[in-house]
């Protein structure tokens, strides 16, 4: 996992810091996707991260409720 972060960080650091500096007919400017993705892409990523913290919150917190709600319904009994 370390060594496919550190391929993730070196590729998008090339793409954002160094190709903006690269001529547009070089053959390096055919590895990369065009710039507006370099903001778009981390942005759905964020997104999407955020969406999946928060479903798995709110899961557990239902989750605990229901267990609290079972739990009361027993001790009443």
């Amino acid at each position: 996992m370390l060594g496919v972060a550190i391929a993730v960080f070196a590729y998008y650091s090339v793409w954002v810091f160094v190709l903006p500096f690269v001529d547009e007919s070089s053959i390096l400017t055919y590895l990369f996707l065009p710039r507006e993705y370099a903001i778009k892409l981390p942005l759905l990523l964020l997104v999407v991260a955020g969406l999946g913290v928060g479903t798995f919150v709110g899961n557990v917190l239902i989750k605990k409720a229901q267990k609290e709600k079972l739990k009361k319904s027993k001790k009443s009994d």
